[in-house]
């Protein structure tokens, strides 16, 4: 790898994260655009919740599908090297296993266990960050060689751009669908120890349907919530609508009780979005700073400015600033088209 061959390489990445395409369509390119530095034999590229670093949605190339029940339950249960959760929170949010594992990568879980389902001989796990927030992660595999520390460093060269390229993708449902709103309440799933779906109202199905096709953003809540984390993610549905998954466990044993339940299981609830989550989501995606968030929540909640500097302790002058960053950063110019904008209104 030249320095000219990675410099043309991070220029084209970068340019294509500047194009206004949506997620799974940006997620593609870069893969392609990458593998001319960093070849791969397989990839998944998976968007994240900023707040659970729980996946919302995956693109993927030679990754089998039947693969991603075992991939969330080591990233939940297993102890191993190069975690998203933990690179996502890193200095360097890169890790190469085969490196990470001082060259004996057997040592690692994920190595004896996901990766022959590809299969592969090393991983590349780099995780997407920007103003302290992670959009999305990348596994990239290789079937007959290691990847070095300088292909990983390429990767966290173009972290920020990539991520502030998730972010704004947030804002955009998929190409080709249009948002609707669905008349279903919310739907109950019933999942065993094993993940196995074993029973769900009317309500679950249609939801469930309404998820991508790997329906991998399921088996991440369902195993985080069996390993007792923090088990919700906000996610688009195939209509661009705003779900939200909450993942609980299932306290004793429901032997007998419903058939097909074997052993404590795992309830998953999927409904529509409640408005504070997509706000907190879209103003996040809108890339505004943690005070200018602050005041964002207040203008939508009604708060006129004087309320709005009582409450967060800043004079009236300092609101006004902080509300004309957010009009130039959202392409707004009044309170009324920001509420509109970022509620998906307009």
């Amino acid at each position: 790898m030249t320095p000219h061959a990675q410099q043309e390489a991070t220029t084209r990445v970068e340019r294509t994260c500047r194009l206004d395409l949506d997620s799974r369509t940006l997620r593609g390119r870069i893969a392609e655009q990458v593998a001319s530095i960093v070849p791969w034999d397989a990839f998944c590229f998976g968007t994240l919740d900023p707040w659970t670093l729980l996946l919302t949605d995956d693109v993927s190339a030679g990754v089998p599908t039947d693969s991603y029940e075992t991939v969330a339950d080591n990233e939940y249960f297993e102890p191993d090297v190069g975690k998203f959760a933990e690179l996502a929170r890193s200095a360097v949010p890169i890790s190469v296993l085969s490196l990470a594992t001082g060259g004996d990568p057997a040592t690692s879980h994920r190595f004896r266990t996901v990766l022959p389902t590809v299969p592969a001989q090393d991983e590349l796990r780099a995780a997407f960050v920007t103003a302290g927030r992670c959009w999305g992660a990348i596994s990239l595999f290789r079937s007959e060689s290691t990847f070095t520390a300088s292909e990983a460093g390429f990767l966290a060269d173009l972290s920020e751009p990539i991520a502030k390229a998730l972010r704004r993708a947030a804002l955009r449902p998929q190409a080709g669908v249009g948002v609707r709103t669905a008349q279903v309440g919310p739907g109950v799933l019933l999942l065993d120890r094993t993940g196995r779906l074993v029973g769900s109202n009317s309500a679950g199905q249609h939801w469930l349907d309404e998820l991508s096709p790997s329906r991998s953003a399921m088996h991440h809540v369902v195993s985080a919530a069996r390993s007792g984390r923090e088990a919700r993610t906000r996610l688009r549905s195939r209509a661009g609508q705003w779900l939200s998954l909450w993942g609980s466990p299932l306290n004793g044993s429901f032997e007998g009780s419903l058939e097909g339940l074997d052993g404590p299981g795992v309830s998953l609830v999927i409904e529509p979005a409640p408005t504070s989550d997509i706000v907190q989501m879209l103003v996040a995606a809108h890339g505004l700073s943690l005070r200018e968030e602050d005041v964002v929540q207040r203008v939508i909640a009604g708060a006129p400015s004087t309320e709005i500097a009582r409450d967060l302790g800043l004079s009236r002058y300092t609101v006004q600033d902080h509300l004309k960053a957010v009009f130039d950063k959202v392409g707004v110019r009044t309170r009324g088209q920001l509420v509109s904008r970022i509620l998906g209104q307009d």
